[in-house]
């Protein structure tokens, strides 16, 4: 009897077993994508209205001389007018060249325009080899030092040099040359010793004789006060 309780017990056991259902996991549930839309921020972009100019402002613009930019200097003389014209008292003056001179530096420094160099070759060119200024009077662009030129100047501007002298007695073996390295530090200044003792000279026959007595300028350029 103890057995057959025990028998169906196991049995009993081993049904319920059998009818046991194993549980599905459960899946997990799908997550929903939800697009997100990121809007652009809308940047609103003003076009001013032109503004609207007075007719006669433009007119008054366009009445504006063009600017022109000017390298030189330039002053209100015009190369079209005669000198006389711009200034009826001009006289003549003398003006001795300068180591370094050329025509436009003369213009700019005596006239405040290098543009009126060619004025100053029309007063001298006729005399231009006769005065030594330069090798050819067709070409103005070389110039010696110590030549005097024929320039035209307003009467109140105009100077009349009066020169100082002192006396240099010839020594042996000494020529213009040399005396007037000595003297006024340059050795072609000897054209103003010439010059300035052209009839001495020309009494020796042009011969440097030992103790001849030259006059000699205090100064080549004399301040101007």
């Amino acid at each position: 009897m103890k057995h057959l309780v025990a028998l169906l017990f196991i049995l009993f056991i081993t049904i319920g077993c059998a009818k046991k259902i194993t549980p599905i996991p459960e899946t997990a549930a799908a997550v929903e994508t939800i697009p997100v839309i990121i809007e652009e921020p809308v940047i609103e972009i003003t076009i001013p209205e032109p503004e609207i100019v007075d007719t006669a402002i433009e007119e008054l613009v366009e009445e504006l001389p063009e600017f022109v930019e000017v390298s030189e200097p330039q002053t209100s003389i015009r190369k079209e007018l005669d000198y006389d014209q711009l200034f009826p008292d001009s006289i003549w003056t003398e003006y001795m060249t300068r180591r370094g001179d050329y025509l436009s530096l003369i213009a700019y420094n005596e006239y405040n325009n290098a543009n009126e160099w060619r004025r100053i070759y029309q007063w001298n060119r006729e005399h231009w080899e006769e005065k030594g200024i330069g090798p050819d009077r067709d070409n103005p662009n070389f110039i010696y030092p110590y030549r005097e030129l024929d320039l035209k100047k307003p009467a109140k501007e105009a100077i009349e040099w009066a020169y100082d002298h002192y006396i240099h007695v010839v020594a042996s073996g000494e020529t213009l040359w040399t005396i007037a390295k000595k003297e006024y530090g340059d050795e072609l200044a000897w054209v103003v010793l010439f010059w300035d003792n052209e009839e001495l000279l020309n009494s020796q026959d042009g011969k440097l004789i030992p103790g001849l007595k030259l006059k000699v300028r205090s100064e080549l350029w004399p301040e101007v006060e």
